[in-house]
Formats: structure tokens, C-alpha cells, sequence
């Protein structure tokens, strides 16, 4: 009777000792998938990050004149463009005649490119933008701000005459970009180096007061 009594009480423990152990490991399973994910989402995020515009650090230059490439936080920096490479690389330009002359001048090829609004200082696709050309002192002197729609662009016009603004094109911008290119390249005997090209626009950046 002992016997058979100690044996039942044996039984009844082992049940209640794995009753125990499947609980464990169910809350194991749980705390294990509540700390995985904060990391897949993170992933993700630093993915959509790098494959899309983002906003160029202290000691970033200009790609194509190598002058300082202005931040957010300057008023400058609404005139900071950005492309892509085909290679993957992320460079950034302190005008829009830079974005345009650089390829001219290393022939490179871009994926994609940036500018941003005017307004908002928001980063948008550099051929969707709509150029406005006014009186308004950017890095390099060309003049062009830019707006993600027709609409901001024409508000800014009809609300900023005192700067003689007046709605532009990417292929003005092309023109006037390529013309100050040729000049130099005639300038230094059709060479053009990232040196020469950085002394000569450093020059006219002193004459502007920049």
C-alpha cells in the first residue's frame, strides 16, 4: 500500500515538474521574440535610410568645386543638392550648377538626384523640382531656389517681387552651368582638375562675400 502510494505521488510530481517546464519555456519563446524585434525594425529603418537623401555632416565638401557644403542649419543649406552614383555614392554639391557641371567634368553617371525645397528645406527628386531664378546670394552664385510643386513656386513669385523672381528651367540651369564650365576649362588650357576648380571658385566666392 506504501509502496503503491509512494509511486503515485512520484507520478504526480513528474507531471507537475514538466507542467512547470513547458510554462518556462513559453515565456522563454515570448521574451525572446519581444527582444528580436526592436532589432528587425531598427534594420529595416537604417536600410530606408541609406537608400534614400540625407543630410551632409560637418566635413562634407562639394564633389565638383570642393568648397564647404552647407548644413540644415545654415541658412545656405536649403541650396545643398545631393546625388547617387551608379557606383552607390553619396555626394553633395553647396549649388545646382555644381550638380550639373560635375559629371561634365569626371563623368560620372547618377542614379538619382536631390535638391531641396525652398520653403521647407525638404529633400525632393532633383527632375520633379521646379527652379525659380531670383535675386537670392546661393554658394556659387547661381540664383536658383527650388520648390516640390508649380504652386509654392508661383506663390513665391506673386509674394517676392522685391527679388525679381521669375519661374525657370532645369535646362536654363544646364545652359548657364555648362557656359561657366567651358570659360574655365578655356581659362586653364582646357585642363580641369579638382584643385584648379576649387582655387578658381574659392575666387569668386571672396569677390561675393561668401
Amino acid at each position: 500500500m506504501k509502496k503503491l502510494f509512494a509511486m503515485m505521488l512520484a507520478f504526480l510530481l513528474l507531471i507537475i515538474v514538466s507542467a512547470c517546464g513547458n510554462e518556462a519555456a513559453e515565456e522563454s519563446e515570448k521574451k525572446d521574440g519581444q527582444e528580436a524585434a526592436p532589432t528587425e525594425v531598427k534594420h529595416d529603418h537604417d536600410e530606408d535610410h541609406a537608400e534614400g537623401p540625407h543630410e551632409p555632416g560637418a566635413e562634407d565638401v562639394c564633389a565638383f568645386c570642393n568648397m564647404k557644403v552647407y548644413t540644415e542649419a545654415d541658412p545656405m543649406g536649403v541650396f545643398t543638392a545631393q546625388a547617387k552614383t551608379k557606383d552607390g555614392e553619396y555626394v553633395f554639391f553647396d549649388d545646382s550648377g555644381c550638380l550639373l557641371n560635375w559629371p561634365r567634368r569626371d563623368e560620372v553617371e547618377y542614379e538619382e538626384k536631390w535638391v531641396q525645397d525652398y520653403l521647407t528645406s525638404e529633400w525632393i527628386e532633383a527632375d520633379s523640382a521646379i527652379p525659380v531664378k531670383a535675386d537670392l546670394k546661393t554658394p556659387m552664385k547661381y540664383g536658383y531656389a527650388f520648390f516640390k510643386d508649380e504652386d509654392s513656386a508661383e506663390k513665391f513669385v506673386s509674394e517676392n517681387v522685391d527679388k525679381n523672381p521669375v519661374m525657370a528651367t532645369w535646362q536654363q540651369i544646364d545652359e548657364i552651368s555648362k557656359e561657366r564650365f567651358m570659360k574655365k576649362m578655356q581659362m586653364d588650357g582646357g585642363s580641369m582638375d579638382k584643385k584648379e576648380d576649387s582655387d578658381m571658385e574659392k575666387e569668386k566666392s571672396e569677390e561675393s562675400g561668401h
